[in-house]
């Protein structure tokens, strides 16, 4: 049985402490909304110790949903290597404060392994499992605001269990006026 000085001191020391206020993320993405010019470096053969970048321009389109809860991001981009369009759908837990992060892209009728983040040094950094060439690996995304108008993301592969990272994916956003 606990005693009374116990449960008093307890009392005490949490009446004492300061209140832990949960941060809302659901925010973390209004400035993305609207429509983007994106150009994309993308490395053709990750983890295969290649150097084979292509390039590829389009349009990203940024919608919010459930009151910033929510996002969809669709992209469209032509390249020497052919043509990408792809979804990424972004959704906030408030509960786990943290965002997960659904990729799917056109003819593929489903969404892949999600990633799960939340605002970290500066971006908002997604990490989570997948596979490559049938190795189980890690992926990490970070998307950062530079300002208003501009923003960037990366995405990196680790076969090593995050030992090591290899960037694989850049894209630059430039936001469209008008």
């Amino acid at each position: 049985m606990v005693s009374r000085k116990l449960l008093g001191a307890l009392a005490l020391t949490l009446l004492a402490a300061p209140p832990a206020f949960a941060r809302d993320g659901s925010h973390d993405f209004d400035s993305e909304v609207g429509t983007w010019t994106i150009h994309t470096k993308r490395l053709m053969h990750p983890l295969a110790h290649a150097n084979d970048w292509v390039i590829y321009d389009g349009t990203k389109i940024v919608t919010s949903r459930w009151g910033g809860r929510a996002n969809i991001a669709e992209v469209k981009e032509d390249g020497a290597a052919g043509h990408l369009n792809f979804v990424a759908i972004r959704l906030y837990d408030p509960d786990a404060q943290q965002w997960s992060l659904n990729f799917t892209s056109a003819g593929n009728a489903t969404f892949g392994t999600p990633l799960y983040g939340e605002l970290r040094n500066g971006g908002i950094e997604f990490i989570g499992p997948d596979t490559q060439n049938g190795r189980s690996i890690l992926v990490r995304f970070v998307s950062r605001e530079k300002d208003a108008d501009h923003a960037s993301s990366e995405q990196y592969f680790s076969d090593d269990g995050g030992k090591t990272w290899e960037l694989n994916w850049v894209n630059s956003y430039t936001r469209r006026k008008g």
